[in-house]
Formats: structure tokens, C-alpha cells, sequence
């Protein structure tokens, strides 16, 4: 074997060597990265639940707020009438005057 196929022997060993550390890095990257994805997505799941309970949350206290409002309504009405109630009385007790 000559000098010049010795050398190229050693490169391309080299070279494969290199591909081989490059190869283990990646595979490292990968794994990293599908685990982080894996988190991502757990998190991703946790929030969507997070946020359907917040939304039924507002929708209750939309329906609440809706219902005290409605009660508010219900007691100017009854004043109101009982207001109405009261001149009507009291035109009655002149009528009867």
C-alpha cells in the first residue's frame, strides 16, 4: 500500500468517525426534541381544559349576572306597581269622599 492510499485510508476513516459522532448527536437532538414535543403537546391538553372550564365558568356567571339582573328588574316592577297601587287608593278614598 502506498503513502498517498495510506493517507486516504486515514482520511476516510476520520470521516467516518465523524459522521458516526455526527450521526449519535443528532439522534441525541431528535430524542430531545420528541420529548420536548411530547411536553408541548401535555401542556397544549392541560390549557384546552383550562380554558373550557374558564369559558363554562362565564357562562355561569353570565347566567348569574343575568338572573340578578332580571331580580333587580322584578323589584323596580314591584315598586312601581305599588306605587301605581297606592294613587289608585287614594283617588278611590277622594272618590268616595
Amino acid at each position: 500500500m502506498t503513502d498517498q492510499e495510506k493517507n486516504l485510508l486515514v482520511d476516510f476513516k476520520l470521516k467516518i468517525t465523524q459522521i458516526i459522532a455526527k450521526h449519535d448527536l443528532l439522534k441525541k437532538e431528535k430524542s430531545q426534541l420528541l420529548e420536548k414535543i411530547g411536553n408541548l403537546e401535555e401542556t397544549i391538553l392541560r390549557l384546552r381544559q383550562e380554558n373550557s372550564i374558564i369559558e363554562q365558568k362565564y357562562g355561569n356567571l353570565k347566567i348569574a349576572r343575568m338572573l340578578n339582573a332580571s331580580d333587580d328588574e322584578n323589584k323596580d316592577a314591584k315598586n312601581k306597581i305599588q306605587k301605581l297601587v297606592r294613587e289608585i287608593d287614594k283617588c278611590i278614598a277622594l272618590l268616595n269622599k
